[in-house]
């Protein structure tokens, strides 16, 4: 179960839990691409990563992106996806339709999209681990939009277990974790918002990216492990 010397592209690894998730692959020894959509974000992501970290862009909503990366990436041991995309937060009856379509024609498309174009790519014994995220199955309050595009990508992900088999296909779900996506937000509601959070929580705190990342790579690593979601999430999925 080592990573040393595997070939790890991470699609979203600029910002965040994938930020996170190629440091620690970088120091276990892989030699590590990541994606960010913009030139700026990925060369301030190189900044804080290990020389051997290489970038490359992509704007996964974007087929052309995709297929220019496809032709571009040498042979790949492992595809993390940890790229978001803005969601339709709020109650079912507020949720804009509009929203909800753009919020899966960039996560759950763009998924799609890459493990398509790239998963002839990845070497048979290699796997391919998708960041989901606990409302698919946590049935929180204002989270109907974010479940239905996770909660797809989970189900996919079953089903390509076995047709991609022996690659190993696996998904992480994250609980709510201190990242820059909660930077706009004024930071006295921002820490509300988590203390909020952390008190409904068996382990009482809200996750760090490297809560996620450990679990990512452990995915990546483990052999025996296939069709599975991982829930990181404090306890966020138990019934309470």
């Amino acid at each position: 179960m080592t990573l040393e010397n595997k070939h790890i592209l991470i699609v979203g690894g600029a910002k965040g839990m994938g930020l996170a998730t190629a440091r620690m692959a970088a120091e276990a020894g892989a030699k590590v691409t990541i994606t960010a959509r913009t030139k700026p974000s990925l060369d301030t992501a190189l900044s804080v990563l290990p020389d051997s970290v290489a970038g490359v862009k992509l704007d996964f909503t974007d087929a052309a992106s995709v297929e220019r990366l496809a032709a571009a990436v040498p042979a790949l041991d492992h595809l993390v996806l940890s790229a978001s995309s803005n969601v339709a937060w709020g109650p079912f009856a507020d949720v804009d339709e509009s929203g909800l379509r753009a919020a899966f024609d960039a996560k759950f498309w763009g998924y799609w999209r890459v493990i398509r174009a790239l998963a002839p790519r990845i070497a048979r014994d290699g796997s391919i681990t998708l960041l989901t995220g606990a409302a698919a199955r946590a049935a929180m309050v204002g989270t109907s939009g974010l479940a239905a595009v996770n909660g797809a990508l989970e189900a996919m992900a079953k089903t390509l277990a076995v047709e991609l088999a022996p690659l190993r296909v696996n998904t992480v779900s994250p609980g709510m974790t201190a990242t820059e996506a909660y930077a706009g937000m004024p930071a006295e509601a921002r820490e509300g918002m988590f203390a909020g959070a952390a008190a409904g929580l068996p382990v009482g705190r809200i996750g760090a990216p490297e809560d996620i990342a450990g679990a990512i790579l452990m995915a990546a690593a483990n052999p025996f492990l296939t069709g599975a979601t991982l829930d990181v999430d404090g306890g966020a999925h138990l019934a309470r």
